[in-house]
């Protein structure tokens, strides 16, 4: 009889137990219930902190950056408040100091909070292996969104002989702390940005290429090693630059060797293809990207109107006017130039990135010409204000077609294997002139790859000279190989964000 109640008993204690787990279960509390460490003691709830970091990017295709430059103007007047002289501390469109702080604080909670967050039950090594890889990933979005603090705010103050950048702040501050934190240097955050990304080349894989759910092709857009070293060149060019230092040797040398090494850990020097669409989220080309989606926004916003666009991005004549003739002269001085048919014998990179008047694209003719459907007041009122549209990137196999519409795969580089390599052209120039090889290969050499990658080279047009007027250059010095260094800077990255902090950095006036 007493084992027969005890067996009772333990019956009613074991359902009793399991209808309160499966009420649990079925009806969890409600996240505003659970305690701070039982959030972060939750993969799925700790790693929000690290994914918000990702989210707060900017992910637009055109940041309008370009807009405040010589590269372009939007369709619509008055998207350019910056080049029409409209920027204060009020109105600041290029700067999100509070978000970025936010962001950083994220960042520093996880990185405090988050060591052991439970990725895997079952697998161990996964677990570890996961823990590792988000730290890494941490370290380097806290230096992505200290980058963009730096790169913003960073510069000489009025009557100021040190550069400042940003206030560094690395641990969770709370209401206790002293929160009016002074500036520190420039170069204080340059070598806090590069400890960062030093922290995260260590635990992060090199790229996500490989055979495991951990490193394969589905993590892309998530950063890496490769993206830790792109960043810490980007930030040394800069720190090197006239607006932000004397631009002394040393600093042009460190500049170049931090691009070389990561050009090594790259795999080369070596240049891909000129088609550089971004519609191929495996291609390791572009180094730190946003995770692959399919759209066809990006048509919509830039596409002429006869291919059903809004065409709100007009390319300047200046800038069309940067892309050399076909035997890579400059158009004010080639003999192949024909100012009657501008766009023939003209630099391929031309017809790749820029729509131009007759141009024939999925068997539709663009016509800016007065009275053409692409002009002002032909399919649209507004038309082009330049004559020309933005085509860089955008994919032929989209079709905005009435009742044949169609997306492709796209995404925003943040950091590309081109900019890497231009980024030590420009400091092996300024550190040791254009053809000296002390790191193994010279500023001259890698910019033939995008001379060679354009179609100049090989031009029969050229009479078996090769690239002449780059060896002029590269003959006649730093200061002329300057010049042309720039020039292909502007061509190769416009509208990805790079023109208006060049022309600030250099300290010229577009």
């Amino acid at each position: 009889m007493l084992k027969s109640e005890s067996m009772k008993r333990f019956i009613v204690f074991f359902i009793t137990a399991v209808l309160m787990v499966s009420c649990d279960f079925l009806d969890p509390r409600p996240i505003q219930d659970l305690t701070t460490d039982e959030l972060l003691s939750n993969a799925q709830y700790g790693e929000g902190l690290l994914i918000g970091a990702y989210m707060n990017m900017n992910t637009d295709y055109l940041d309008y950056t370009d807009y405040y430059t010589d590269n372009a103007v939007p369709s619509v007047p008055g998207g350019n408040r910056i080049a029409l002289g409209n920027w204060t501390v009020q109105n600041n469109p290029v700067g999100e100091w509070d978000r970025w702080y936010e962001t950083i604080g994220f960042l520093n909670r996880y990185l405090r909070d988050c060591k052991n967050l439970l990725f895997s039950v079952s697998d161990p090594t996964l677990n570890k292996t996961l823990q590792k890889n988000r730290r890494g990933e941490a370290f380097f979005m806290r230096a992505w969104y200290e980058w963009l603090l730096l790169q913003t705010y960073g510069g000489y103050p009025a009557g100021g002989s040190t550069a400042l950048g940003f206030p560094i702040v690395t641990r969770v501050l709370t209401t206790d702390d002293v929160l009016d934190l002074p500036r520190n240097t420039y170069e204080e955050c340059v070598k806090q940005i590069s400890d960062d990304c030093d922290s995260a080349i260590v635990l992060l894989p090199k790229w996500y290429n490989g055979t495991s759910s951990w490193d394969n092709l589905s993590n892309r857009g998530r950063a890496d090693g490769m993206s830790a070293w792109a960043l810490k060149a980007r930030v040394y060019l800069y720190a090197a630059s006239p607006a932000y230092s004397a631009s002394t040797p040393d600093l042009w040398q460190r500049a170049a060797q931090v691009a070389h090494d990561a050009m090594v850990f790259y795999g080369g020097n070596n240049l891909h293809t000129l088609d550089r669409i971004a519609t191929d989220g495996t291609s390791l080309n572009n180094i730190f990207i946003q995770p692959s989606y399919s759209s066809n926004d990006w048509e919509y916003a830039f596409y002429p109107p006869s291919l059903y666009g809004n065409g709100s991005c007009n390319p300047s004549q200046n800038l069309v006017d940067e892309f050399p003739a076909k035997d890579g002269y400059p158009i004010s001085v080639s003999t192949v130039y024909d100012p009657n048919n501008p766009y023939a014998n003209r630099d391929p990179r031309l017809a790749r990135f820029i729509f131009y008047n007759g141009m024939d694209y999925n068997g539709t003719k663009i016509q800016t010409f007065t009275g053409g459907a692409d002009a002002a007041g032909g399919l649209s009122l507004q038309g082009t204000r330049t004559g020309y549209y933005l085509k860089k990137w955008l994919s032929p196999n989209v079709r905005l077609t009435p009742g044949n519409v169609t997306a492709s795969e796209r995404f925003k580089v943040f950091l590309g294997k081109t900019e890497l390599y231009l980024n030590f052209i420009e400091a092996a120039n300024e550190a040791y002139g254009p053809d000296d090889a002390t790191l193994g290969f010279s500023a001259n050499a890698v910019l033939k790859l995008f001379r060679d990658r354009a179609g100049i080279d090989s031009d029969p047009l050229t009479s078996g000279l090769q690239d002449q007027y780059r060896l002029d250059q590269a003959a006649a010095g730093k200061d002329a190989f300057r010049e042309l260094i720039r020039s292909t800077r502007r061509i190769e990255l416009c509208f990805e964000g790079q023109r208006f902090w060049d022309i600030r950095r250099w300290n010229l006036q577009s």
